[in-house]
């Protein structure tokens, strides 16, 4: 079955356009079928962004898996001194992110690849709500990944729902960086730090 974390997407295209408040700013965002949260900026990746936010990061930041572009546009709107990446597998959320970063005039470089290490970059911060719906392997692998692109004392932000393994991927991100931290839990979220 076809879902947001194949490289290509079987379902037709119907795009849709909407506006979405942060704070004070606005942004209009393309959307489509085949991608992560069509028509709207799900709860989870709200609550990663207003985390990081409230964080000390670093200049250059990874939206790793970051679909149609809103966390990472986001921050690059509200901190446009940041340098910030965007990745992810899936082809047609490419198309978009791409589109939504002239729509709300951000400048973001957006690149489609299945693993971030063939990039040449090293980050400071990397944010990721992980793709549940593609299976544990495949997130800790993208953990690992993770791992491998930060710069040493870099982060990983993660946001994760307890019914979805939010213990588990504690414990998994714990044998991979030398500190992880609960930051908060919030309905059900739990928003996870680790550190390299």
């Amino acid at each position: 079955m076809s879902h947001y974390f194949d490289r290509e997407v079987a379902v037709a295209s119907s795009e849709e356009t909407f506006d979405y408040h942060f704070g004070n700013e606005k942004f209009t965002f393309k959307t489509d079928r085949g991608v992560f949260s069509k028509g709207t900026v799900d709860h989870a990746s709200y609550l990663l962004i207003k985390q990081v936010l409230k964080s000390d990061i670093g200049k250059d930041i990874l939206d790793y898996g970051c679909g149609w572009g809103p966390v990472g546009i986001i921050l690059k709107r509200l901190h446009p001194e940041l340098a910030i990446d965007l990745v992810d597998v899936n082809e047609r959320a490419v198309h978009l992110a791409q589109k939504n970063a002239l729509l709300n005039h951000t400048a973001v470089d957006i690149y489609q690849s299945e693993d971030i290490r063939a990039l040449n970059k090293a980050y400071d911060d990397i944010i990721l709500n992980p793709p549940i719906r593609a299976g544990k392997v495949v997130i800790y692998d993208m953990y690992e990944k993770a791992h491998d692109v930060l710069n040493d004392h870099g982060h990983l932000y993660i946001v994760i729902k307890v019914k979805h393994g939010a213990k588990s991927h504690f414990a998994r991100l714990k044998e991979l960086f030398e500190d992880v931290v609960l930051l908060e839990r919030v309905e059900g979220n739990w928003l996870i730090k680790a550190t390299k």
